[in-house]
């Protein structure tokens, strides 16, 4: 088969030819290309320097140039340049201590991951895949490059990413990676909170649930969180349709996952795993409403909808219907659509009488003037027809007369 390249990809590769240099496209470009998806970048591999290769081309800046990779820029697109390397000892199971550059286009695919992600291509030569990751690819087959426990050990999170492929692909794991994976877990403790996080959500978004359990089976959860791991244990019959269910929403999918921790045990989790402050907030947030129904009448639910916003209550029919389906979450997600549908006031933003106008009739600054907002605004939560600035203005007068304030 021929691989289909965009033209600036091409380009690098034919004026590092031309400048005497071996170069080919290499990896997840190629792996994906081969299974008929559309690569999201595409990485290049030359026995050029990178010193050499920066003399090519116009705009380039150095993104690892220590490991000897560069970045070059055609028509705004980025594409990562890297000379052939062996890696040195890797003493934080994550980056190699030291590189040295070959000229060896199989000694650098021996460093790579897996052997569907240590093949290269090149337009006029088709593939050089001495590691015959074809054959893995043809039989859904994820397979260790070489030695598959050095390669674990070499970066922690090659495991992470065995089995998110595996979820992602719908591939099986070759027997002796496997076994490398579950002998070295405990090594995903060194590897950064961020990356795992990373890792953990591209798992929960993946289509094929069924792969989901080698992350707790294999012992690797257990490494990152034990009690995370025993409780999707103990839901295992359970969750992966629940996971499936849910749309793939990396922020519902995690409050799935989390579904019977307590706020507090989530926000201990979340800020562990240094997700940013909006997920943290609204995940807590579902899980604090999770368990009660949402109201199916007017009022409450518009009151709701005030407290939590529009989008949040969105997302907890959502999961309420996933999780709790005895739940009313079809009677309320009906009238809420119309409650929007009608316009209905649900906040001050969109009260037709302002702080602004009550200070101009003489209401008080501060707490006073909060009061009298709340007060109007739980009125047209009641009756959304009495949002109009006349009858707002009445009854905002009435107040101020009975609290003595006109």
């Amino acid at each position: 088969m021929k691989v289909t390249m965009p033209r600036d990809a091409a380009f690098i590769l034919n004026k590092l030819n031309e400048g005497g240099h071996e170069a080919y496209i290499v990896g997840g470009c190629v792996r994906d290309s081969i299974l008929g998806r559309i690569p999201q970048d595409w990485d290049i591999t030359t026995s050029a320097l990178p010193e050499e290769t920066k003399t090519f081309f116009d705009h380039t800046f150095d993104t690892g140039i220590q490991h000897g990779t560069i970045t070059v820029v055609l028509h705004k697109e980025n594409y990562e340049v890297t000379t052939y390397r062996v890696d040195g000892e890797y003493a934080d199971c994550r980056h190699p201590d030291e590189v040295s550059f070959t000229k060896n286009l199989t000694e650098d695919l021996l460093r790579r991951d897996f052997t569907m992600n240590a093949i290269a291509y090149h337009p006029d030569e088709g593939f050089r895949d001495p590691f015959h990751g074809q054959e893995d690819i043809a039989a859904e087959t994820i397979r260790g490059v070489g030695d598959p426990p050095k390669r674990f050990q070499e970066d922690a999170l090659r495991m992470l990413r065995c089995v998110r492929f595996a979820a992602q692909l719908g591939f099986e794991i070759e027997p002796e990676t496997w076994a490398a994976l579950c002998a070295n877990t405990a090594l995903i403790q060194k590897i950064s909170v961020e990356r795992i996080r990373e890792e953990l959500e591209k798992l929960w978004l993946s289509p094929f649930k069924e792969k989901m359990p080698l992350l707790w089976e294999s012992g690797l959860l257990a490494q990152i969180d034990p009690v995370l791991s025993a409780r999707l244990i103990s839901r295992s019959q359970t969750i992966l349709d629940e996971i499936s269910a849910c749309p793939r929403d990396a922020l519902l999918r995690w409050a799935i996952v989390l579904q019977d921790y307590t706020s507090a045990e989530a926000k201990a989790f979340l800020k562990g795993m240094k997700f940013d402050n909006h997920t943290l907030k609204r995940v807590c947030l579902l899980l604090d409403y999770l368990p009660n129904d949402v109201p199916t009448e007017a009022y409450p639910l518009r009151k709701l909808a005030g407290t939590i916003g529009e989008e949040a209550l969105n997302q907890l029919l959502t999961i309420q219907a996933i999780l709790r389906p005895a739940s009313p979450h079809r009677e309320s997600k009906a009238l809420f659509e119309k409650i929007l549908a009608d316009g209905d006031c649900l906040t001050l933003k969109t009260l037709e009488l302002s702080g602004k106008d009550l200070m101009a009739m003489g209401a008080p600054h501060g707490k006073e003037l909060g009061n009298i907002l709340a007060e109007l605004l739980d009125m047209v939560l009641q009756e959304p027809e009495k949002n109009t600035k006349e009858i707002l203005t009445e009854q905002a007068l009435s107040i101020l007369k009975e609290k003595g304030l006109l």
